[in-house]
């Protein structure tokens, strides 16, 4: 009995060491890997990335948003964002790295080595992580759910952790700071009809360079001195 279970144990090591791309308890569907924030985090350390990263991108989806989630469809939901941005949009698989949703889950989408597609462009995209937020954040719209914000917070501290940024306007970007047209980062500069809302005008406290400064930056440098503490 005792032969048996250090053999048992032997070969669960050897499958972690082996398969470190799947975190434990996570759920898969394709290229899909759907974990709770914790997960990601050890999911993140586990794994090597031959990709150069130092840009992590905040966008909301505005569709899908919370009246399209029912909390149990969430590789449902990635599945119709891959086939509209392979089918409508022509980009080569779903735009993002990452998604969070309104119960806290997050999942790895698009695998982390290759860089991001969407209207932000390729300065922003070559060396970017892309983290899609389910929901409509612009004002008067979807009410960010405490679970969803801590995720936010939780895995952009991870990615500036394990990519060894700080966070400033540089390191962590709105999708409202590049011209659409262009790809050229504007920040506060840009004209309505060129920019869009995204994150949305009410991501924790609006979607301006001195909103992010004010109050999201602050969330995620103290969120990297917790999981630094641990």
């Amino acid at each position: 009995m005792k032969k048996n279970l250090i053999f048992f144990s032997f070969i669960f090591v050897m499958m972690i060491t082996i398969f470190p791309s799947r975190a434990l308890g996570a759920a898969t569907h394709g290229q899909y890997i759907l974990m709770t924030r914790e997960e990601f985090k050890d999911w993140l350390f586990q794994n090597k990335f031959t990709r150069n990263i130092n840009t992590i991108q905040q966008h909301h989806t505005w569709l899908p948003s919370y009246k399209q989630f029912y909390g149990n469809n969430h590789f449902k939901m990635l599945e119709s964002m891959e086939n509209f941005h392979v089918k409508q949009r022509g980009w080569k698989n779903i735009a993002q790295n990452l998604t969070t949703f309104p119960d806290g889950k997050v999942a790895v989408s698009r695998p982390f080595d290759i860089a991001p597609e969407g209207s932000i462009g390729p300065i922003a995209n070559t060396t970017g992580i892309m983290i899609e937020n389910v929901g409509n954040f612009d004002i008067g719209h979807d009410v960010m759910t405490a679970e969803q914000k801590e995720t936010i917070v939780y895995i952009t501290a991870a990615l500036s952790l394990r990519f060894g940024l700080t966070p400033s306007i540089d390191s962590i970007t709105y999708h409202h700071w590049w011209n659409v047209k262009t790809g050229e980062r504007v920040l506060d500069r840009g004209p309505e009809y060129n920019v869009k809302t995204c994150p949305g005008t009410g991501f924790f406290g609006g979607n301006s360079t001195t909103d992010a400064i004010n109050n999201f930056y602050p969330l995620v440098s103290r969120k990297i001195q917790e999981l630094s503490s641990k």
